[in-house]
């Protein structure tokens, strides 16, 4: 929930802005729109909408047929995309 004075803001690693931008435009529009609904939601906070992975610091957020590992930053109130990956290759150690 962002009250007066907690608003989080979406930052983006360079390997996330790169797989970003690497999207066709249409898959881009419809990340930056649920990414904006997420942290100016009223009813959740931001990192309520992570789920853990294993043995791993990120979390997972789910949008469409994309996966993307975040961090929260709640010193900063920052959601910050590490990376982005269509949900058929999300899971395999490539990295």
């Amino acid at each position: 929930m962002t009250a007066d004075g907690d608003e989080w803001s979406i930052r983006f690693t360079d390997t996330g802005k790169a797989d970003f931008l690497a999207l066709e435009a249409d898959d881009q529009d419809q990340l930056q729109n649920k990414l904006t609904d997420i942290v100016e939601s009223p009813w959740r906070d931001p990192p309520d909408y992570g789920e853990p992975l294993q043995n791993s610091p990120y979390k997972k957020v789910r949008i469409g047929q994309y996966r993307l590992s975040v961090t929260f930053d709640r010193t900063d109130n920052e959601m910050v995309i590490a990376r982005i990956k269509h949900r058929s290759g999300a899971y395999t150690a490539d990295d």
